[in-house]
């Protein structure tokens, strides 16, 4: 996912943070340099500064606020009241603790209830009241972001909530200014739409551009293939016939009588 100078995230395990800046640094990986991309986060209500590398914000969980359905969810997660926890104090902490861990909004308030619970039962340990407080810090910079409220103001609604006190009225505030925030920017976006259309409208328009028109390519002349006269085969000589041999004339042998 990626996120904007400016943007509202919630990282786990700390809680809510504004996106200050994107910044590269150099970094030695393998023994060869490397630009890094790094989103540069500021916890709310702490000094704590919070560099992550941009490429790898939805591995570690870093995810947007809750909007305003969401926040209603979880208050009823922190008004039920016939939830379940381990008697056993070590199983009891190590649970709670991959809760934290998870960065879950569902599962943080579900670690706020069940403390809060048994605070006013039984006490808490002096671990366990450690990690109430923290996991109220994360819960409460979230509903702050996401109800457009201060630190003090989402304090007051989450002690409601968990006192089951009606808490409608912060919930009706916010989606009301939601309503007129989104009018605002749909107003603000026609009024940049206009003055763009505007603005082109007036531009003078440049002549277009005529194609010139493909120069033609010379034909190629065709190169008739000249006929090599055959060369005529030398005659071959003559053999004379040899003269046939005279055969002797038979002399008459006959006598004379």
């Amino acid at each position: 996912m990626a996120f904007s100078v400016g943007d509202k995230v919630v990282y786990p395990h700390h809680g809510a943070a504004t996106v200050e800046k994107r910044e590269k640094r150099k970094i030695e990986i393998e023994g060869k340099s490397k630009n890094v991309e790094y989103l540069v986060m500021r916890v709310a209500y702490t000094d704590l500064v919070v560099r992550v590398p941009a490429e790898r914000v939805d591995e570690i969980g870093i995810r947007d606020v809750i909007n305003t359905e969401e926040v209603e969810e979880v208050f009823a997660v922190i008004r039920k009241t016939d939830a379940r926890t381990p008697s056993n104090w070590s199983r009891r902490f190590k649970n709670h603790i991959e809760k934290l861990k998870s960065g879950d909004i569902y599962q943080v308030a579900e670690v706020v209830r069940n403390l809060s619970s048994r605070d006013g039962d039984k006490g808490l340990s002096a671990g366990e009241k450690r990690m109430l407080s923290q996991a109220r810090n994360i819960l409460t910079s979230e509903l702050s972001y996401a109800l457009d409220l201060n630190r003090e103001q989402a304090e007051e609604t989450l002690n409601k909530v968990l006192n089951q006190e009606d808490v409608s009225d912060v919930i009706a505030t916010k989606k009301k200014n939601a309503k007129e925030q989104k009018k605002v920017k749909a107003a603000k976006k026609a009024v940049a739409d206009a003055k763009a259309a505007a603005k082109a409208k007036a531009a003078p328009k440049k002549p277009v551009a005529k194609a010139k028109p493909a120069a033609k390519k010379p034909a190629a002349k065709k190169e008739v293939a000249k006929k090599t006269p055959a060369k005529a085969a030398p005659k071959k000589a003559a053999v004379k016939a040899k003269p046939a041999a005279k055969k002797p004339v038979a002399k008459n042998t006959t006598k004379k009588k």
